[in-house]
């Protein structure tokens, strides 16, 4: 639950790309085209479904390849989302004639299971690809130029034992608190998912259309109000918005409380997880666990049994999977005409979807 900076590169490589591509509006195309186009390396990796996949699969089609790793949260789910757009909106006679993969940069989360279960959260269901073998895609990032620091990746991973809380202030001043693991509802696209998972997960009633929960119904006496826990005033703050407007973290915790009752009355939405006190606020809260629990490595506001593993001193996953490979992250898109060809690249995730579409229309009409 600790809140935690996220730094991706967001730019091509200079170096390797230097002298090889025209500027955006030089040539043809919305992307920075390559001036001279070459072969585009081919690869074969386990999709979501543990099936192999190359990319000369699809030789004869314009295909659109992503680096990209699903617990990112945000550029990642950009460029995602931009990517389902053109799908989605690309005209009906050239759908069969364009294909839309990723390759993960993350390979010690991003398993088989897991992308699968990604891919079923999200509706993103073109292949989604990563492999058991470790050089082998750090293989595919060096021909691609795409290059992979785990600090990146692990500044945006929330901690093993991070969870959301939910409170209820009941009807009758009652309080209901309980926490669901992050592992088991960041798949969930809002915050209304979140709560949907967690009240059945607790064997509570959760309707949210008909304004029920637990045993509270509203009518023209009652009615429910929602709260979010604001980490900064270290405080409960309401709100009137959606739950499915209400953005999805590991720091999104919710409470519902009558409309006529004070904020005041609830338990913090962070407090060492029942085993010891929050010293200070904001980005300088931290838990003084009891005796007998501390604070796992990297998470300052839970506290684990000192029984337990400790995680400080532990075997980082993403540094054990990625040896020396650790010199930075790009976000390119890359678009292979159908000769198979590397034809354009989009750096970052500040671009247009509308105009990729373009791109990649223009390559199908070639």
């Amino acid at each position: 639950m600790t809140p935690r900076a996220l730094i991706l590169t967001a730019v091509l490589l200079a170096a390797p790309l230097a002298g090889c591509l025209e500027t955006v509006g030089e040539g043809s195309f919305n992307g920075i085209e390559y001036r001279n186009p070459s072969e585009a390396p081919d690869f074969t990796l386990l999709d979501q479904n543990g099936q192999n996949v190359s990319l000369s699969d699809y030789d004869g089609k314009v295909v659109v390849l992503a680096f990209i790793y699903t617990s990112c949260p945000d550029v990642c789910l950009i460029i995602s989302s931009n990517l389902q757009w053109a799908k989605m909106n690309l005209p009906e006679d050239m759908a069969s004639d364009v294909a839309f993969l990723s390759v993960t940069i993350d390979p010690a989360k991003d398993t088989v299971d897991r992308l699968s279960r990604w891919t079923e959260a999200t509706g993103y269901d073109w292949p989604h690809l990563t492999s058991n073998d470790i050089d082998e895609l750090v293989g595919v990032w060096s021909d691609w130029n795409v290059v992979v620091d785990n600090d990146h990746i692990n500044a945006s991973t929330p901690p093993e034992d991070s969870s959301n809380r939910i409170v209820v202030l009941g009807g009758d001043g009652s309080t209901t608190s309980f926490d669901t693991p992050w592992s088991e509802v960041e798949f969930r696209p809002d915050a209304r998912g979140m709560a949907e998972v967690a009240f059945e997960r607790e064997n509570l009633t959760f309707d949210y259309e008909n304004g029920t929960i637990i045993e509270w119904t509203e009518n023209e006496s009652f009615r429910w109000s929602t709260a979010v826990w604001d980490s900064v005033s270290w405080a409960w703050i309401g709100t009137n918005a959606s739950l499915g407007d209400i953005p999805l973290t590991p720091d999104t915790h919710l409470a519902f409380i009558p409309s006529d009752a004070n904020l005041s009355l609830l338990p913090p939405g962070v407090d060492c997880n029942g085993h010891g006190w929050v010293m200070g606020k904001g980005s300088g809260a931290h838990c003084m666990c009891d005796e007998g629990w501390k604070r796992p490595g990297g998470d300052w506001l839970s506290c684990v049994s000192e029984d337990g593993e400790d995680d400080t001193n532990g075997t980082d996953p993403h540094e054990a999977s990625l040896g020396e490979y650790q010199v930075g992250h790009t976000t390119a898109t890359f678009i292979i005409d159908k000769d198979g060809d590397k034809r354009i690249a989009w750096g970052g995730v500040t671009w247009d979807p509308s105009l990729f579409l373009m791109d990649i229309e223009k390559l199908v009409e070639e």
